[in-house]
């Protein structure tokens, strides 16, 4: 027997529970189930071939979010496929017997014994060992022999660091490779972060593929490598590294092994561990504080972080020996750093500057040198016949420059050439065009020594390759720095990141402190409380920081002591400080304002809010559009065209100086030089001039600052091919309850109606709010409030004054129970009217006065009180719109152009009423639709409009109950608390922010608008990078010569450093992106046409006539007229729509 205990998020009420409870009684092989409302978790007992995978899989299906908290070790096994030889089976009697015999070893599902191959297949748990298997052959009388045994593989992804990609082409190659191996799943390679994220099978080691990728002439560094996990929530099993730190000749290694182990077996969230002494002298890092040579050894530990902190056990190893320290390699302080480091490309400009500027140094020289070697002075100056000085002193220079200054492109040659031609990037065209000047240098030298040249130095090339490189460098500084600042928000959020916190050691102490204050009603003032500064890898949920003034907040938690005002700005894009209060949520990296605060940790490290929103912009860049991986595939095929395209040029232009040159161009006779040294700098020119850099860097800068920009406005995108979606987007689906409207119940109306037991008005709330307070129902808790706030309840540990017995839910209908108030026992019940027809037959009567008189003309939810079987009132429950919803909405509709709808399951006049109030078309409202069947709305509207190459739909969902629309939908939005904001079913999360300002909404304008822009710049950088190649390519060929124009090889260099440039620059112009003013675009209501378009009831033709023809004139007709009333008033802005246009 197994067990399993799951995680459930969005379970709000006993019919959620319960759903959840027949879906996993469902399955077979499962015994047993157990679902709690109040801890959000389930526990399930199951025998194989179960797994808690399928578990998972079925509450997913009933619209939640689940995920693996524990399990024993048979849960977790996974199945093993074992064959055996068998000796000495001779009729089918021995086959039966030793059949019998293995299918009742515990733990094997199926038996496969073969008679004629003397063979026999075992599948059993992971967890039963081979042993036992061939025991029981043996204790049969028959000897067994073990040939194989695996298990079906697992799938890891691993992320490797990669140094020296400078160009789409390098990118390219290095996916093109890894697609080779055998193993591999996908291949993610991001050339702005400078790593690559690569799915593949167990049996692919990652040193295999750390060594494909350094074949192809790049530094890697296996940053992780963690088995695929399926459930869209957290893991909480995590690997975690020490290095050891003063370890000498005097530590006795055996005594310190014992003691390590002592303290990690005692541990019980510790599942496996290794320890390395590698007795080998390595520099030390800068922390800790420890000598500059030492013994580096290394311990690793498998830890489930919500069984055992991390703090206790870093503790508990640092206290076996004073003289020796455990420190975290793999720390998210030490990781942010790398990446902080990576991001702003500080390694790459440094290189490039001190690149250029010494190219400078002895180019400059050399170029002086050039262009005086014709001097009279030069021809005197022979170290012997044929052998200028001159020549000497800049072959001496350029070899200094060439293969010095410019090795790091002969070590990218040299991986092309090792390759055969293949993997070729812009490094490799210039190391081909200096190669080329340097050789025919060479050339020209040896010819003028071999024929003892008097005249004057020989024809050499040797400033041409100073020029490339000063100007190629240069141009990669300048680029280097572009692409830092294209990262700019991502790199803000790194920043962001505490390496340090202050917490509170004594939490019992401290929580002491703040009842007795509370209830005494003294001034909030906290005492001196024992403290302790520690790493912000140390910190654990439940724990209480203090945050000073002007500091960062360390972690997401609650507050719990004091008030404060925080920017949040870089992470949710509010501009404005929000005010926090004891409750209120912080965020971990947000910056606190002029008080102390305390909080309470929720979530820190690797699973806070602000970590994932770093890893998303990270994702996004590994998930490339279409058009993208185009170009990748472009980019690397076009440096080998480029250098065919050379040889074209110089073969055409040496055969015309052949055999025509009386019909050459008169700029070949300017050529001192002579025609064949013509041809050589036409070819070099063609080499340089291509920029397959401009091609590459296209689409990643532009998804860089989009997904960057978003992020900081609350809009996480998930991949570049999101973005080309959101283009083509014209219909957008919006979740009602939680999406448009607050989530939160409230009492709207109520009225109390007693006639025998003479009820006061407190008497009656107190006997509402004692049974509803055991509710865990919106409806519940929203009635608990209003109970509370008629009574003056104002604190939370203020109760009614009621003994609640006999509690009950009828789940879908109310909830009742016995309660005594007063010394009297009331039978209370608080429900739905189907409640009160089939429970109360006493109560009927009034209650249809009242749904025919009072409750009529109501669209709200209503409940009905009942005691002792009398009628005695009921409560009117609305949930609020959001206060954007409608600005949003009529932005959307009317400035964007889009078709707008509701999909809800709540009754048809209750989805009427709130479309009313947000002014979308009773046509474009779907109603009463379970969680489960709003996917088919949206493939419903994709069948009938002409599928997906017609239409495009997104939609917006809170999350919980929306997971088969937001998988149905071309994009998906979900909005999120900051818990979970990896939402698996949604490409796009819209980040929460704070309650008072609740913008959440906004962020599908921000998320739309920042798509699209993305899209047309990486479009736009496409267009310009391709007509730069197309244009320059025929000039630097010739083409223009009978013209007398020529590209140099020097400007040839500059206008690829150019291209490259011009590229990244115009992706940065994306941070100048501002989110819309909506309240310039509120529409009156007498001003808003009422449209003739229907999802519901309009045909395909209409569809497309409102998308191609309408939708434009719409627009024009938007702004035409919103131009008109900003002439009219510069104080208020407003459009206004046309009749016939609406």
């Amino acid at each position: 027997m197994s067990t399993a205990t799951l995680a459930i998020s969005g379970m709000t009420c006993a019919a959620c529970s319960a759903s959840i409870t027949e879906a996993l009684e469902a399955i077979d092989q499962v015994q047993r189930v157990s679902v709690s409302l109040i801890t959000n978790e389930a526990k399930v007992d199951f025998t194989p071939p179960v797994t808690p995978q399928q578990l998972i899989q079925a509450v997913e299906e009933c619209g939640f979010d689940a995920t693996v908290v524990s399990a024993t070790s048979a849960a977790l096994a996974t199945n093993v496929t074992t064959t055996i030889s068998i000796s000495g089976m001779t009729c089918a009697a021995c086959s039966s017997s030793v059949t019998e015999a293995l299918e009742a070893v515990p733990g094997v599902s199926s038996v496969s014994v073969s008679l004629l191959t003397n063979e026999g297949k075992v599948v059993h748990s992971s967890e039963t060992p081979v042993s036992a298997i061939l025991s029981a052959v043996e204790d049969c009388g028959f000897d067994a022999v073990l040939v194989k045994s695996s298990a079906p593989e697992s799938v890891l992804e691993s992320r490797f660091q990669i140094k020296g990609m400078t160009c789409g082409s390098c990118s390219a190659s290095i996916t093109q490779r890894l697609e080779s191996l055998e193993g591999v799943k996908s291949v993610g390679v991001s050339l702005l972060t400078e790593d690559a994220l690569v799915e593949h099978l167990q049996s692919l080691s990652p040193s295999e593929i750390q060594q494909a990728i350094e074949d192809c002439g790049f530094d890697a560094t296996l940053l992780s490598s963690d088995p695929k996990i399926q459930s869209s929530r957290e893991n909480t099993v995590e690997e975690i590294i020490f290095q050891i730190y003063g370890i000498g000749e005097s530590t006795d290694l055996s005594v310190l092994q014992y003691n390590i182990e002592a303290v990690l077996n005692g541990f019980p969230g510790i599942s496996a561990f290794s320890l390395d002494f590698k007795s080998v002298t390595e520099d030390a890092p800068e922390t800790p504080n420890v000598s500059p040579e030492q013994l580096i050894d290394e311990l690793k530990i498998t830890l489930a972080t919500n069984i055992t902190g991390v703090r206790g056990v870093v503790d508990a190893l640092n206290a076996i020996d004073s003289n020796i320290q455990f420190v975290i390699l793999n720390s998210v302080d030490q990781y942010l750093s790398s990446q902080l480091k990576l991001l702003t490309k500080a390694k790459d400009i440094e290189f490039w500057r001190s690149t250029f500027f010494g190219t400078l140094l002895f180019g400059v020289p050399l170029c002086i040198l050039g262009f005086s070697e014709k001097m009279p002075f030069w021809k005197t100056h022979l170290i012997f016949h044929g052998l200028y000085l001159v020549s000497v002193l800049e072959l001496a220079l350029s070899t200094h420059i060439l293969f010095n200054l410019g090795a790091v492109f002969f070590k990218r040659f040299a991986f092309f050439l090792r390759n055969k031609g293949r993997n070729a990037n812009m490094d490799v065209l210039v190391c081909v065009s200096t190669l080329i000047s340097y050789l025919f240098s060479i050339y020209s030298m040896g010819l003028s020594v071999w024929t003892g040249q008097t005249d004057g130095p020989p024809k050499v090339l040797f400033e041409t390759e100073a020029m490339l490189l000063a100007f190629v460098s240069f141009g990669k500084w300048i680029e280097n720095k572009a692409k830092g600042a294209t990262s700019t928000a991502l790199s803000r959020l790194v920043s962001l990141t505490p390496t340090t916190c202050q917490i509170i050691t004594d939490v019992q102490a401290f929580q002491e402190m703040v009842v007795a204050q509370k209830n005494e009603g003294k001034d909030e003032v906290m005492k001196e409380l024992p403290t302790r500064t520690i790493s912000i890898d140390l910190m654990e949920t439940g724990d209480i920081a203090i945050v000073a003034p002007g500091g960062k907040v360390p972690a997401d938690g609650l507050v719990v002591f004091g008030e404060t005002e925080i920017d949040e700005s870089i992470i949710t894009g509010e501009s404005e400080p929000v005010f926090k209060k004891v409750g209120s949520s912080v965020i971990g990296g947000s910056i606190n304002g002029p008080w102390v605060i305390y909080i309470r940790v929720t979530a820190a490290g690797k699973n806070s809010q602000l970590h994932q929103i770093i890893d998303v912009v990270k994702e996004s860049q590994v998930k490339k559009a279409p058009v993208q991986r185009f170009a990748d595939y472009i980019a690397a095929r076009f440096v080998i065209g480029v250098l065919l395209l050379a040889l074209i040029t110089f073969s055409f232009w040496a055969l015309c100086s052949a055999f025509f040159a009386d019909k050459l161009p008169k700029i070949f006779q300017k050529e001192q030089n002579g025609n064949f040294f013509m041809c050589i700098k036409l070819s070099i020119s063609v080499v340089v001039v291509a920029c397959p850099c401009a091609l590459g860097l296209a689409a990643p800068t532009a998804v860089m600052v989009g997904t960057g920009v978003g992020a900081t406005h609350g809009a996480l995108i998930k991949g570049g091919d999101i973005l080309e979606k959101a283009s083509k987007i014209n219909v957008i689906l919006f979740d009602k309850t939680g999406t448009l409207t607050s989530g939160e119940m409230s009492v709207s109306r109520f009225r109390q109606i007693c006639k025998s037991n003479n009820l006061k008005t407190t008497q009656w709330w107190h006997l509402i709010g004692a049974l509803e307070v055991h509710s865990e129902h919106p409806v519940g808790r929203a009635i608990t409030r209003e109970a509370k706030s008629n009574l003056g309840l104002h604190f939370e540990d203020d109760t009614f004054q009621a003994l609640v017995k006999n509690f009950k839910v009828n789940t879908g209908m109310g909830v009742q129970a016995q309660i005594t108030l007063d010394n009297v026992t009331y039978d209370v019940a608080i429900g739905n009217s189907r409640m009160v027809v089939r429970d109360y037959p006493g109560a009927r009567l009034v209650l249809a006065d009242m749904l025919d008189t009072d409750l009529k003309d109501s669209v709200s939810s209503v409940s009905h009180v009942v005691i002792d079987g009398e009628y005695c009132g009921y409560l009117e429950l609305m949930d609020s719109i959001k206060p954007n919803a409608r600005k949003v909405l009529d932005y959307l509709r009317y400035a964007q152009g889009y078709q707008v709808g509701i999909v809800t399951g709540d009754n048809k006049e209750a989805a009427h009423m709130v479309g009313q109030q947000l002014g979308v078309p009773k046509g474009n409202i779907f109603s009463e639709v379970t969680p489960i069947n709003k996917g088919e709305v949206i493939s419903n509207l994709r069948e009938k409009f002409g599928g997906s190459s017609n239409i495009s739909i997104a939609f917006v969902g809170d999350g919980i109950n929306d997971a088969p629309a937001l998988v149905q939908a071309d994009i998906g939005m979900a909005i999120s608390t900051g818990t979970d904001i990896a939402i698996d079913s949604a490409e796009v999360v819209l980040m929460s922010q704070s309650s008072e300002q609740a913008n959440d909404l906004a962020g599908v304008i921000t998320a739309l608008q920042v798509s699209s822009a993305t899209f047309r710049k990486i479009k736009w950088n496409f267009v310009c990078a391709t007509v730069y190649n197309m244009a320059m390519l025929p000039f630097a060929m010739g083409c223009f010569l009978p013209l007398n124009l020529m590209l140099p090889p020097g400007a040839a260099a500059a206008a690829m450093a150019c291209s490259s440039i011009s590229v990244v620059v115009n992706s940065s112009l994306l941070k100048n992106w501002k989110p819309p003013k909506l309240d310039k675009y509120s529409i009156p209501e007498d001003e808003i046409g009422i449209s003739d378009f229907s999802l519901k009831e309009s045909s395909r033709a209409e569809f497309d006539q409102i998308k191609r023809g309408r939708g434009l004139r719409l627009k024009r007709s938007i702004w035409a007229v919103f131009a008109r009333k900003a002439r009219q008033s510069k104080n208020h802005a407003q459009y206004e729509m046309l009749p016939n246009e609406a």
